[in-house]
């Protein structure tokens, strides 16, 4: 269907959207949040595309992962995500509290 949008599924795209401002391997600045399951342990995960030439030369390291806190309304990995890309700042804020809300039971 013409009016409905094209959707992504690769590493890296915030919102899963096939736009550059989303995209995890056009854009050179690219961020996730995602849920990771260790056992029964469920992590809030952040992804940013790697600034450091050799990680983004060797495809295994082209994207580095930090953890982001459950609790508490401010959350520092978050805010330096909002540094990274501001333009983005609504939807990860919004994706994050989204994976949050997920995870409760």
């Amino acid at each position: 269907n013409k009016n409905m949008p094209v959707m992504n599924a690769e590493p890296g795209n915030l919102l899963g959207l096939n736009k550059q401002k989303y995209s995890g391997l056009a854009h050179k600045k690219a961020v996730d949040v995602h849920v990771t399951i260790n056992g029964k342990k469920e992590n809030i995960i952040m992804t940013a595309k790697a600034m450091r030439g050799a990680s983004k030369r060797s495809g295994k390291n082209f994207f580095a992962d930090t953890g982001v806190s459950k609790g508490g309304k401010t959350v520092k990995t978050l805010a330096r995500l909002i540094r990274f890309r501001p333009d983005l700042a609504s939807e990860a804020t919004a994706k994050y509290n989204k994976v949050k809300r997920s995870l409760k039971k």
